[in-house]
């Protein structure tokens, strides 16, 4: 029920920056529309990595690693330039996560630093026999049997930080290039994890 209220407040909180969102943009513009800022020679052009996220306020992308699983899709919402919800859907051999949190980013310019803290779920996706032994962290918290048997639940409190690359302008202007470490907590084992991931998020 507690996972259900927070998963819930963060829709409401989603649902009413994408409302503000819509009201700074005119009516003919599709909230999937790419936002830019031009130079004078029409280049687009950023002074820091605030600058761009005042800007392009919806980035998505991809994470390798860490919390996430394997692989996973990641979104993120700006409530401003510095802070920002983000949720992830990922997957590895037999099992599924899904996460969501709040994430403050430094000002910067090409290199910038961030901070965020947040919740991940990790579950068995399949009733068979699979291959999830070969996770570090579910290793970390199950026994071979556990995951052998391919019937497991792990809720886990996060926090991290980590390094970007931004790129400020031209044609790429808004690709943006991250590394991470994060110390994962299991909440009913108490099993305190560090792991670490790398991605890409676009922008726009």
């Amino acid at each position: 029920m507690n996972k259900l209220a927070v998963a819930l407040m963060f829709v409401f909180v989603a649902n009413n920056s994408f409302a503000q969102y819509s009201k700074e943009t005119s009516t003919n513009e599709s909230v999937f529309t790419k936002k830019q800022k031009l130079d004078a020679e029409g280049v687009e052009l950023y002074a820091t990595n605030y600058d761009l996220k005042a800007t392009k306020k919806i980035g998505m992308g991809l994470t390798l690693g860490g919390a996430t699983g394997l692989l996973a899709l990641n979104g993120e919402v700006m409530l401003d330039p510095a802070e920002s919800l983000f949720i992830n859907l990922g997957a590895g051999p037999s099992y599924g996560t899904f996460g969501l949190g709040w994430k403050h980013s430094f000002e910067g310019t090409y290199i910038s630093l961030n901070k965020k803290v947040g919740i991940s779920k990790c579950f068995s996706s399949s009733n068979g026999s699979g291959s999830a032994a070969d996770s570090d962290v579910l290793k970390r918290v199950f026994s071979d049997d556990e995951l052998r048997a391919n019937h497991f639940d792990a809720d886990f409190i996060l926090g991290g930080t980590g390094i970007e690359y931004n790129q400020l302008e031209g044609d790429l202007a808004g690709v943006n290039f991250f590394g991470e470490v994060v110390l994962m907590a299991e909440m009913k084992k108490f099993t305190f994890i560090p792991t670490g991931s790398v991605g890409l998020t676009y922008y726009y």
